[in-house]
């Protein structure tokens, strides 16, 4: 057993330039790959740290604490240039109340304790200090924050009474501590930017790392495979039996993706502390949150190198079932037609998700379209033998056809799982590039629908505790305050509401038809555009009873009205506050109103107003905020994935090119010998690889087509538009087959030199 494992290390290190060359290939292969598995299961650890410290941060409150508790903290999301800034107001605090982590001691009124990012944006951003007159006394450490690059403040705020109604929430309650779970809601919140979603992770690992990486370390395994078969098929005829044959080639294989997979290990350890300042998009971490558990480094390894021999030994078995054969070198046997039927099976999946789902959509039609698109994508290069010698056999029967596509279509008929090794990698990046380009497309196109006009009016809510500074809201250049209150009303033995406000408070909320007007001291019905519910318009005449008992007759008068902005209240009666009866009406004081900012440097401008003066109020609604996963971030996300598997395909392609180059020489040299033409040999060559690289491009666009307009009936969506967003995988299969054209036909253009070593019979 020694002996053939010492031999099995003996021909890893390899034999002559050639084998060093498929040796250095194959190694540095397995490095660039698990260089890159590592770096992707590293964004999990990244993710995880950060939750981690968002969950330690995170307040813990209790309405009936069993110890008082005086802290209240209140989260607060605001924006600074597109950026996301924390700001937590913090009332009540004393020296013995609960600390989050990187705090030392938590701020009083007119205090503030910031980030070092956030210190740093104070020096130089206008808008920024605008918000924070507070005077700083700490910095956040590490512990207490995300990222780096976050803006987070805690700011001491004075107490302020809550409104009876109000106090059922819990963002009132006592805090009593740090380190509650996180919670997550649709649409605008207070809840912190962190790259958690598993589901999201797993989905981008699985499509843009993991398919790519079994193609890659596939091709790097069997890199100059006719030449071990040969070796395995010799030592055979040796003498040597199947059991000691396979020990030796798992061993080569194995020590040479061993020492790769190490090699990446160690560049991944080396780059890894270097990182802390890197970015991807607006993605920072520390250089901590990197580190990968040891058990999953070591199981990465373990499956790596695993899979690597499993690759090598099962293409090897043809050499040590029929040694003779392989040392003859006689053509291999047709390709099954059974290498179809995943690819068959996978679209069909697909056709039958979209079928069963064209009218409602259920969990399982998506759950069978997921299955069948990753089929798909490992049924690719399994069905590139079959179609390839398909397509050599009916090339051969052309007439006319000319001597290098001859040459070429007998080398694939005679050795057809050589050249979809080649290709098999560009097919599976041009698949995944057009499936990752289609899904966050679409997931772009959702999250902008109605999306309000960037640089025009929008309506804020004020939300916080305490008063309202509406009169310094008034006096900033572009702003409305919209100051209405809702009330309680019946009418007829129904529940309704009525509208209290003045009238430029109305019409900054609502649109009115051409031609009505609203006119302080009046009393008006009203009725809604697009308005459901609630009960009908009184009659004039009749009578509507406010709560408190106010009896009120029903005007004459009506307004018809449309909703100015995404947000709004509904009323069946509009009483203007100079109107007698609103004198006696019970109008409870405004907790929160509403603000109208002419554009989004306006808005900028009154969250400064209401941060600096009341530091627990804050703007709620669309403040231009990156965050989550919103339209940049799901573009980076797409762009890094196509990168790495972009990277994967060519390092792949590259490799087998290059290790195809070398291991035909001695093969073009005999043909040179008997007069063939440099040129002519290098034609075959590259048509020995166009050929099989047509098809494989072609299929994979053709299936991603064919997936794209499934997925357009799934989401009853407009197939032209999907269409659309396919097309740049398309332009790319366009690419990926002039880059394969040059790797192919350089290499062969420059290798015609011809010595005595290659013609040598092997």
């Amino acid at each position: 057993m020694r002996r053939w494992i010492w031999l099995g290390l003996r021909l890893s290190i390899g034999s002559g330039r050639g084998g060093l060359l498929r040796t250095a290939l194959m190694s540095s292969g397995a490095a660039l790959g698990v260089l890159l598995v590592l770096a992707s299961l590293a964004t999990v650890s990244v993710a995880g740290a950060q939750h981690e410290r968002a969950e330690a941060r995170t307040p813990v409150r209790e309405e009936k604490p069993a110890s008082p508790s005086a802290l209240r903290i209140y989260d607060i999301e605001d924006a600074v240039g597109g950026r996301v800034l924390r700001r937590t107001a913090v009332v009540g605090a004393t020296a013995t109340s609960p600390r989050p982590p990187g705090v030392a001691v938590l701020p009083a009124p007119g205090e503030m304790v910031v980030s070092p990012a956030l210190r740093d944006l104070l020096a130089t951003d206008p808008r920024a200090a605008g918000r924070f007159p507070q005077r700083i006394i700490g910095t956040v450490g590490p512990a207490g924050l995300l990222a780096p690059d976050e803006l987070l403040a805690y700011v001491g705020a004075p107490p302020a009474a809550v409104p009876e109604e109000d106090r059922m929430l819990d963002e009132h309650w006592p805090v009593t501590g740090f380190g509650h779970a996180l919670e997550y809601a649709l649409g605008q919140g207070s809840g912190p930017d962190v790259f958690t979603p598993a589901r999201i992770l797993a989905t981008a690992f699985g499509l843009f790392v993991l398919v790519p990486f079994g193609v890659f370390l596939a091709t790097c395994a069997r890199l100059s495979a006719s030449t071990r078969d040969r070796r395995i098929a010799a030592l055979r005829l040796l003498g040597v039996s199947a059991r000691q044959a396979t020990l030796v080639n798992a061993v080569e294989t194995g020590v040479v993706t061993i020492g790769g997979a190490l090699l990446g290990l160690t560049g991944f350890a080396i780059l890894a502390p270097l990182s802390e300042g890197w970015r991807i998009g607006r993605l920072r971490w520390y250089a901590a949150d990197l580190a990968v558990p040891v058990p999953v480094v070591v199981g990465m390894l373990a499956l790596t190198v695993a899979y690597a021999v499993a690759i090598g030994v099962l293409a090897t078995r043809p050499a040590r079932v029929n040694p003779l054969a392989v040392r003859r070198d006689a053509p291999h046997r047709r390709p099954g037609v059974w290498r179809l039927l995943p690819l068959l099976a996978g679209l069909a999946g697909a056709v039958l998700a979209g079928w069963t789902g064209r009218h409602e959509p259920h969990q399982s039609d998506a759950l069978l379209f997921a299955l069948s698109m990753l089929l798909i994508g490992l049924a690719l290069p399994l069905a590139l033998p079959t179609l390839g010698y398909a397509a050599a056999a009916l090339v051969a029967r052309l007439p006319g056809t000319p001597v290098w596509l001859e040459l070429a279509a007998a080398r694939l008929r005679h050795a057809p799982g050589v050249a979809p090794r080649l290709v098999a990698a560009f097919t599976v990046m041009i698949y995944v590039a057009g499936m990752g380009s289609l899904g966050v497309s679409l997931v772009v196109d959702v999250r902008d629908l109605g999306a309000a006009d960037p640089g025009g009016p929008r309506m804020y809510s004020v939300r916080g505790p305490g008063p309202i500074p509406a009169a310094e809201l008034r006096q900033v250049p572009g702003v409305q305050v919209v100051d209405l209150a809702s009330l309680p009303a019946t009418v007829s033995g129904e529940q309704g509401y009525l509208i209290v406000g003045d009238c430029a408070d109305f019409t900054g909320m609502f649109r009115l038809d051409a031609g009505e007007s609203c006119v302080d001291g009046r009393v008006y019905r009203l009725v809604h555009e697009h308005w459901f519910g609630g009960p009908p318009l009184p009659e004039p005449g009749s009578e509507v009873i406010a709560q408190g008992g106010t009896r009120i007759p029903v005007p004459e008068q009506i307004l018809h009205t449309r909703m100015r902005f995404d947000v709004g209240m509904g009323g069946m009666m509009l009483v203007t506050r100079q109107a007698p009866v609103a004198a006696t009406l019970n109008v409870p004081p405004s907790s929160s109103m509403q603000l109208v900012a002419s554009d989004p440097a306006t808005a900028d401008r009154a969250a400064q107003v209401l941060a600096a003066q009341v530091p627990s109020h804050y703007l709620g609604g669309d403040l231009g905020a990156r965050r989550g996963f919103d339209t940049e971030l799901l573009v980076t996300l797409l762009v890094t994935g196509l990168t790495v598997t972009f990277v994967l395909g060519i390092g792949a392609f590259a490799a087998a090119a290059i290790d195809r180059t070398v291991e035909r020489r001695r093969d073009n040299a005999t043909l040179a010998v008997v007069g063939t033409s440099p040129r002519t040999i290098t034609a075959g060559e590259v048509g020995f690889g166009t050929l099989p690289l047509v098809i494989g491009l072609g299929l994979a666009s053709l299936a991603t087509v064919t997936l794209a307009a499934v997925l357009a009936g799934l989401l009853d969506l407009d197939v032209g538009r999907v269409f659309d967003r396919v097309a740049p995988a398309l332009w790319l299969a366009g690419g990926a087959l002039a880059v394969g054209l040059v790797l192919i036909a350089v290499p062969a253009w420059l290798t015609q030199r011809i010595t005595a070593e290659q013609l040598r019979r092997p």
